[in-house]
């Protein structure tokens, strides 16, 4: 595996590029009125209201200057990278040095239907807390395989257990961190438990806000907090009427990818549906949600970011990891692990069920927030970073 050509880039799309993507958003075709009305709002996918409200907010009141700069005051950098495969991509991350010779460095991982925007509510206070009593991080926030300016190899069978190989060897090899923490939600939560499992020399102390397991059936609802009970009747909602959007683009990533792709209106749709059902609902900023759509669709991104869902397990036989139901009986093997409970996430972590997999010595519930804590819950998140790692890395 070799790394080459680093490079320290800027962020920045033309303003015809922009125009042309708020365009299609304000010409778009939109029916008068939903297709039918629902029982419930919610109940048969995007709710038209708040379609409507989130179109008419990027028409008329969003500004791309703002997302830009939000980006562009962080050190981004771009890198070729050749696998032991002789798969090539090019790597875009985002490492934020902090001015403290002390500083821990810190992975965080995004997911779909994010980005590395996720985080960009919480970079700067991880990175240069506003007392030396805090922590202080070195950040290295890296956009996956397929997503935003990252690329994705054209082999078919680019798995996860790829991309925790790349990202150890992004932090050890080309960053020089032999020794490091982490952090990942969805995508992120998988590919830190996949990272944890086989370089835990490395990735010595992870803290997750999402967690697979085999099953939701065989818990004790007796021992169990009334914020997890919460979460357990939202995780079971979920598996049965919120999973379809997975099944689709595991199976024919190209189909749902390429139609989707191809209108902001239409990313805006999807996303927008997905960020609300798992996201608290009194916590939803729509400027995140527009911001998510329009780094898709200016960086063509949405098409390779599906066929994460299809070739996350590809080509990893004789391994452990050669589908879901393997992967949620995946042991954590760094030395600590740390979860934060957040009432609306869709892939629970139960503490009885966390405890299970690995040295569980963290673990805080919290009344709001959800799937999204980067940015929903963004205070709440850094605070439970810095608590954490400030008593379990060394």
């Amino acid at each position: 595996m070799s790394f080459s050509n680093l490079q320290k880039i800027t962020i920045h799309y033309d303003e015809t590029a922009v125009q042309s993507m708020v365009s299609m958003i304000k010409f778009a075709p939109f029916p008068s009125q939903a297709p039918i009305d629902a029982r419930e709002p919610w109940s048969l996918g995007v709710d038209y209201e708040y379609l409507r409200a989130l179109k008419n907010k990027f028409e008329t009141d969003w500004q791309w200057e703002r997302v830009e700069g939000g980006i562009n005051k962080f050190d981004s950098y771009s890198v070729d990278y050749t696998s032991p495969k002789g798969d090539q991509l090019e790597l875009h991350f985002i490492h934020q040095r902090s001015e403290r010779a002390d500083a821990i460095p810190l992975m965080l991982l995004h997911g779909w239907p994010g980005t590395v925007y996720d985080f960009h509510k919480v970079i700067e206070p991880l990175a240069n807390p506003s007392s030396d009593e805090l922590p202080a991080f070195h950040v290295v926030a890296p956009s996956l395989p397929g997503f935003f300016k990252s690329s994705l190899p054209r082999r078919d069978g680019w798995s996860l257990l790829d991309t925790a190989g790349l990202l150890n060897s992004l932090m050890t090899e080309l960053l020089g961190y032999k020794k490091y923490a982490g952090q990942g939600g969805d995508w992120g939560a998988m590919i830190a438990r996949i990272m944890s499992n086989i370089y835990p020399e490395s990735l010595v102390s992870v803290h997750l806000n999402a967690f697979d397991i085999p099953s939701l059936d065989d818990v004790d609802e007796s021992t169990l907090s009334e914020v997890e009970l919460r979460m357990l009747a939202r995780g079971k909602s979920i598996n049965e009427t919120g999973r379809g959007y997975g099944s689709l683009q595991s199976t024919k990533p190209f189909t749902i990818g390429l139609a989707i792709a191809s209108s902001p209106f239409a990313i805006l749709a999807y996303i927008a549906e997905k960020i609300h059902d798992w996201s608290d609902p009194a916590r939803i900023c729509l400027e995140d949600i527009i911001d998510t759509v329009a780094l898709y669709f200016l960086s063509s991104s949405f098409a390779t970011s599906v066929m994460s869902y299809n070739q996350a397990f590809k080509d990893v036989s004789g391994s452990n990891l050669n589908s879901f139901e393997s992967f949620s009986t995946l042991e954590v093997k760094s030395k600590t692990l740390g979860f934060s409970a957040f009432p609306y996430e869709i892939d629970i972590g139960l503490k009885q069920s966390v405890a299970a997999f690995g040295n569980l010595a963290y673990y805080k519930q919290h009344e709001a927030g959800g799937h999204f804590p980067a940015l929903d819950s963004s205070e709440e998140f850094v605070v439970d970073l810095r608590e954490f790692f400030a008593r379990n890395f060394d």
